[in-house]
């Protein structure tokens, strides 16, 4: 199934999140700041949780910041603690499954999640 097609979406990417970019670099570091500002921390939600062999499994998490290395990379991600650990591990948005959070913050990661065609939480 396609995605429906959403007009205020991608206007407040296009005008709020990329405006003015040229290339890939500089649409990443407009996610990064769009991002950085606007989300707010922590974030409590379920995520698929990397594990051993290439699978995951899906985890209560709090969600507790942005890597760092977002800003320059090609995968936006989040850190991530399960619910009986201190360890952050780094996850792409798209392993979120659901955040128990603000509609500010559910707002801001479906706009990552639709521009890039990946399921909306």
């Amino acid at each position: 199934m396609g995605r429906i097609h959403d007009e205020d979406r991608e206007n407040r990417i296009k005008n709020e999140v990329i405006v003015d970019c040229k290339g890939e670099a500089e649409e990443m570091t407009g996610w990064y700041y769009y991002m950085y500002d606007g989300l707010s921390f922590p974030m409590k939600g379920l995520a698929n949780i990397p594990t051993s062999g290439n699978k995951t499994a899906q985890k209560k998490v709090k969600i507790v910041k942005i890597d760092p290395d977002s800003e320059n990379g090609k995968i936006f991600k989040v850190g991530v603690m399960e619910s009986t650990g201190r360890q952050i591990t780094y996850i792409s948005l798209d392993y979120l499954i659901r955040i128990e959070e603000s509609d500010d913050n559910i707002d801001m990661i479906n706009d990552w999640l639709y521009w890039h065609n990946f399921e909306l939480l």
